[in-house]
């Protein structure tokens, strides 16, 4: 762009070079006309204030854009106030010319005042201009406020001062000659001083090398304009000649060419804000993004902290109330030996409350992930129907249950026992969503794929859920039901389980219109039992509970084994290191001291590479571990036949 796009761009060679060339043609055009520069024309009057009045809407509106742009440089604001006094001069020029507006004279002011006041108008601007260039020759400065306007206020006090002394005098007044209006002397002279005071300026651009930025470079162009046309003009020597009109022809050109100029780079700054807009636009969309993903993350933070305060709260519930339940089971096995079938009744009635709170116990650790899942395939054609007989006994009279389970289903790889929790946690939701009495169904189907599943409903006709209520219906401790009648911990306790078996757990529901919940897990081929196999005869027990490791000898030695007991890993350490050479270590993993169960287990192995180790414990990270490890574990509270089975 030949004009440039900025004012305080570098003006290029392309640029200055355009610069010169327009000035030079101006020259040449103006040499051209100069035999016929006198040549008297048809007096116009209404040309001045046509001329006039474009000069003013010219000069006002580069003004304006001047004083708009952001730059804060001195030179800026004087060629602003430059423009200011030209735009007034020029209306007072449209004012007070005879003719102009109203043809019987001027508007006001004297008739004779137009000359000197045209000499003023081109003198000003000159000086106004060179006073911008010893400015732009100074480092840039701001003013405390912001800009100054000094010189703006200038240049209306000089347009008042020109009025004024324009008003005073009559020496530059026209003559009248042969009935053409011819300049004066003092026109003549002073006409010729602003063009020379032109020149002086453009001069003073070219040796203050300010021809390299883009304004001064087009300011080079109207000074040359302006003091061509002044000398033009009066060398024709009056009013309504050739060189008269040409002049004010050339003048408008010139001024129109620094407005171009501003206007392009307003424009220019308009797309480049357009542009940035629309990169901020993106920028904060991407943000609000951002912002979304991270309070997103934070809510999964939160609930995963809350997740882990629950396993943490579960694990340490666990290992003590499992030790108690240990206690229990043992004592409640030899009680059952010692008094016979006289007891059986209230033995099975003992049992299913140490089920109950055993299952409570796998609730608090499964919601957070933390417990370690023992699954193992199990036949839900055969698991469902004896899991029935205790769901209905859950139920009312008014509530019906439907059992549908295909025949042929492949098996699945779960908890016997969490999926009985799972299944008393559905079933008693449904139950306490329909109190009026209401259908429960629990279906379960073989999704065929590239890799079978089997998806196990459970689909009550109850109040159904809102969208708000759903989506926080996994969030533990969270419950619609009244205080004591429910934990929140059922709904978690199923997507842990769930999880924990490889599956995935669904919710659909509608207020109204009951809720299904869908649970997936994966087919598992069936495994063939392992033989059984007898506990061996020599037994070394090590637990810091006394209770626990008491009634565990007692259990063990009503089986007719040989129990050594000890209250530490150190002393099953020292043991081991002397004669005693047992046939089975049973240790708990969580203990006090330097040792744990784990750490005994390895040591017992490098000593006895043959000694057979069960692991037991109440709750443990460290079960993982162990299996890792080849060492099986059997979970408080454990019977005869669990021993059986991890030794198996």
């Amino acid at each position: 762009m030949p004009l440039g796009d900025a004012v305080e761009d570098r003006a290029g060679p392309r640029q200055q070079r355009l610069v010169l060339g327009l000035s030079a043609a101006l020259l040449a055009s103006l040499g051209l006309m100069l035999p016929h520069a006198a040549l008297p024309l048809t007096p116009l009057t209404h040309i001045s204030g046509m001329y006039g009045a474009a000069t003013a809407m010219i000069d006002l509106a580069t003004f304006w854009l001047l004083a708009s742009s952001p730059t804060r440089h001195r030179s800026h604001t004087l060629i602003a106030a430059a423009y200011l006094f030209g735009g007034l001069m020029a209306v007072l020029h449209v004012l007070t010319f005879p003719g102009a507006v109203l043809s019987e004279g001027p508007v006001i002011g004297s008739p004779h005042a137009v000359s000197l006041l045209f000499i003023l108008w081109r003198a000003g601007f000159a000086a106004f201009i060179l006073w911008a260039v010893l400015a732009a020759r100074q480092p840039p400065r701001a003013a405390p406020g912001g800009r100054s306007a000094a010189p703006l206020w200038a240049a209306v006090l000089a347009v008042a001062a020109a009025f004024t002394v324009s008003q005073l005098s009559n020496a530059a007044a026209v003559l009248s000659v042969g009935g053409r209006e011819m300049f004066g002397a003092v026109s003549v002279v002073g006409s010729y001083a602003s063009a020379v005071l032109a020149v002086v300026a453009t001069l003073a651009i070219l040796q203050a090398r300010l021809f390299e930025r883009t304004l001064f470079a087009w300011l080079v162009f109207v000074l040359v304009a302006e003091a061509a046309g002044v000398w033009f003009s009066t060398f024709s020597g009056g009013r309504y000649t050739l060189a008269w009109y040409a002049a004010r022809v050339e003048g408008l050109a010139a001024n129109t060419v620094v407005l171009i100029l501003l206007a392009r780079h307003f424009r220019g700054l308009q797309m480049r804000l357009r542009e940035t807009v629309s990169v901020l636009q993106l920028r904060t969309e991407g943000l609000q993004a951002e912002i979304h993903r991270r309070e997103s993350a934070e809510v999964e933070l939160a609930h995963a902290k809350k997740l882990e305060a629950v396993g943490q709260l579960g694990a340490g519930l666990a290992h003590d109330l499992n030790n108690i339940l240990q206690v229990v089971t043992a004592r409640l096995l030899i009680l059952q030996r010692r008094a016979g079938s006289v007891v059986d009744a209230d033995v099975e009635v003992i049992r299913r409350n140490v089920r109950k709170a055993d299952a409570l116990t796998r609730q608090l650790t499964l919601v957070s992930g933390r417990r370690s899942h023992q699954a193992s395939p199990l036949d839900l054609g055969a698991a469902l129907p004896t899991l029935t007989e205790g769901l209905k006994a859950l139920l009312g009279a008014q509530h019906t249950l439907q059992v549908d389970i295909p025949a042929g289903l492949p098996p699945i790889a779960v908890d016997a026992l969490e999926l009985e929790i799972a299944l008393t946690n559905l079933v008693t939701n449904a139950r306490d969503a329909m109190p009026e009495g209401g259908r429960l169904e629990i279906a379960a189907t073989l999704r065929p794929g590239a890799s079978e599943r089997v998806d196990l409903q459970v689909r009550d006709s109850g109040s159904g859920m809102s969208p708000e209520l759903l989506e926080r219906a996994f969030e533990p401790f969270f419950t619609t039901k009244d205080f004591g009648k429910g934990t929140g911990l059922g709904l978690p306790q199923v997507r842990g389980f769930v999880s924990a078996s490889g599956g995935s757990v669904s919710v659909e529901s509608q207020p109204g219109r009951g809720t299904v919940v869908t649970m997936t897990f994966p087919v598992k081929a069936p495994q063939r039992p392992a033989p059984a196999i007898a506990l061996p005869a020599t037994v070394l027990l090590v637990d810091d509970n006394d209770d626990v490791r008491e009634a565990s000898a007692q259990l063990l030695a009503a089986a007719g084994c040989i129990v050594r007991q000890t209250a530490s890993a150190a002393e099953a350490l020292a043991l081991l290191a002397g004669d005693f050479a047992p046939d089975l270590l049973i240790t708990d993993i969580v203990m006090p001291g330097e040792l744990d169960g784990l750490a005994l287990a390895q040591r017992a192995r490098a000593l006895r590479p043959a000694l057979a180790i069960v692991l037991v414990t109440g709750y443990s990270d460290a079960v993982a571990s162990a299996r890792t490890h080849g060492l099986p574990v059997v979970r408080k509270p454990y019977d005869l036949a669990a021993l059986h089975k991890a030794l198996a």
